[in-house]
């Protein structure tokens, strides 16, 4: 199944939350970024895809605010990354390394959050019970995340990205380290979440994360090369973004 785009009922253009406009970044010599040019809006599902090193993880980092661009300007909904990070509830973001404080149990790292989001009690229990339940979290809230495995850090991060729907979702390899059904429990939370919420999420995970967004955004060497819908593909996920990325071998 592939998600479809938000529905519109009143016939409004969808809102521009992100717009990226000859963005570049270098690390030394090496040229991470190349004058990408961007637009995501209300609703848009999109893959990141890319071979490795081809600036996925750069690229979500910037938007994310934890990098700075060299060249390029980036606007989220009219705000800077660093001012949008700084809105309870704006940016969700899943780095490729889940960001935990190893001396904090999952339940305080859950606590910690909805404080800065600043939910409502019940609310607040509301959101850390179900994403506990859908994520299968429960027997490990006690738990110091320095003592939790690498799948256990993976979604303790998850649910902390994912208490609050925010308006972009930022997910860096989210199934890395995911079994097959705590991958399907993702699927399903994403799926909860309200249409117009926007995703931009980078996997190698081609088949999985066809199925939560509807556009295929390809990067080779820096630069953006492709990006279509997925029902442009004249193939099977996989077969489709190999033969895009072959075709743009010259870069």
């Amino acid at each position: 199944m592939i998600i479809s785009s938000a529905p519109n009922p009143n016939n409004c253009p969808p809102r521009l939350i992100l717009s990226l406009k000859g963005l570049g970044r270098s690390f030394g010599e090496r040229e991470a970024l190349r004058d990408v040019n961007l637009e995501i809006h209300e609703g848009d599902r999109i893959a990141l895809l890319g071979p490795n090193g081809a600036g996925k993880t750069t690229l979500l980092k910037i938007i994310a605010g934890t990098l700075a661009p060299d060249t390029g300007r980036i606007s989220l909904n009219g705000l800077t990354p660093s001012q949008a990070r700084a809105i309870p509830g704006f940016l969700g973001w899943l780095p490729e390394r889940a960001p935990l404080n190893p001396d904090l149990t999952v339940r305080e790292h859950l606590t910690l959050t909805v404080a800065f989001l600043g939910l409502a009690k019940k609310e607040a229990t509301e959101r850390i019970e179900f994403l506990t339940q859908a994520l299968h979290l429960e027997e490990k809230l006690g738990r110091l995340a320095g003592q939790l495995s690498l799948g256990s850090r993976r979604q303790a991060a998850l649910a902390i990205a994912l208490l609050v729907p925010p308006q972009l979702l930022l997910l860096d390899e989210p199934t890395s380290s995911l079994d097959p059904e705590e991958t399907h429990r993702l699927r399903e939370t994403l799926a909860s979440f309200p249409q117009t919420v926007a995703f931009l999420i980078s996997s190698h995970v081609l088949e999985e994360v066809a199925k939560v967004t509807n556009e295929a955004l390809i990067l080779k060497d820096g630069s953006l090369v492709s990006q279509k819908p997925w029902s442009d593909f004249p193939m099977d996920p996989e077969e489709g973004y190999l033969k895009e990325v072959s075709s743009h071998a010259a870069l």
